[in-house]
């Protein structure tokens, strides 16, 4: 089972998410609220792949940049939001995730 609760993640990276893409935040929220969903599911799967010794962390590594590329590109096809910006507000959410996954797992996987 999981020690990372899904529904505060989400919450903490769709506010670091919400910090860097305030002025566009009415375009993107839903999108963002989907994109930090996959990414929190994404999270999940490192830490119990850490935990029953299916996932090494370079593959956890592999799969946190394809989400994370993958949810760039959702959030960068919106008209009003730039690729930097969207960029900026990537790295912010996996930096949160980062943290939880980290705890999580008990040392420093990401």
């Amino acid at each position: 089972m999981s020690q990372i609760d899904t529904a505060l993640l989400v919450q903490n990276m769709l506010a670091a998410v919400k910090q860097v893409l305030q002025l566009h935040w009415s375009d993107v929220r839903s999108f963002a609220e989907t994109e930090m969903q996959k990414l929190a599911a994404t999270a999940v799967l490192i830490e119990t792949g850490q935990a029953d010794d299916t996932i090494s962390a370079a593959q956890a590594q592999i799969l946190l940049s394809m989400q994370a590329n993958a949810s760039q590109a959702v959030l960068t096809s919106i008209e009003t939001v730039g690729m930097i910006a969207a960029q900026d507000a990537i790295n912010a959410a996996i930096q949160v995730l980062t943290s939880a996954v980290n705890k999580a797992v008990g040392f420093a996987i990401l």
